[in-house]
């Protein structure tokens, strides 16, 4: 009886202290959105004058992402990027942010390597040569044209994108206005 009721005080506190850390552990990786942690370790970015791996930790924790399917060699996408670059560097530490992967449509890593230093690209890309393989990723291309912007929540849901490479802009707004009132 008494090693029962031992046992009993021992293992409750023990219980109650994994039950209650469960919560947190689940928001962890809850917190990661499911569409781009499978692809962490393909991103890049651009660091001096080469591509090198980009750390994505924070990355993976936007509330939201734009998928930008775009390419150097395509003229509205060098149009629209510096209104992209400039949105995305106007945002304020601390606020609400949204994060920006390149999906590039270039034709040889070379070539997306002058489109993002050429544009002054802060955001990571997939890298070149995963792009081909990422099928779950060119699932949210819209398939009208580049530029192409899908943004996508914390949970890989897709809550707005271009239809045409002429409403990038306007999908761009809107999601300025999204995290300007839900901020």
């Amino acid at each position: 009886m008494l090693m029962k009721l031992a046992m009993k005080m021992t293992i409750r506190p023990l219980v109650l202290g994994l039950l209650m850390a469960l919560p947190s552990v689940s928001r962890a990786e809850d917190s990661l959105n499911p569409v781009l942690a499978p692809h962490a370790r393909d991103f890049v970015s651009v660091q001096g004058d080469q591509i090198a791996p980009f750390k994505s930790d924070e990355f993976l924790k936007a509330r939201y992402t734009i998928l930008y399917f775009s390419a150097g060699w395509c003229i509205d996408c060098r149009r629209f990027s510096p209104s992209l670059v400039s949105a995305y560097d106007a945002q304020q530490k601390g606020a609400s942010r949204f994060e920006v992967l390149l999906i590039t449509k270039d034709k040889t890593e070379k070539d997306m390597l002058q489109y993002m230093r050429h544009t002054k690209m802060k955001w990571p890309a997939l890298a070149f040569d995963k792009v081909a393989e990422a099928e779950d990723l060119k699932k949210f291309y819209s398939g009208d044209g580049i530029p192409c912007l899908t943004v996508i929540d914390q949970k890989g849901a897709v809550v707005l994108q271009s239809k045409s490479d002429q409403d990038a802009t306007q999908v761009l707004k809107q999601l300025q206005d999204l995290l300007a009132t839900n901020g």
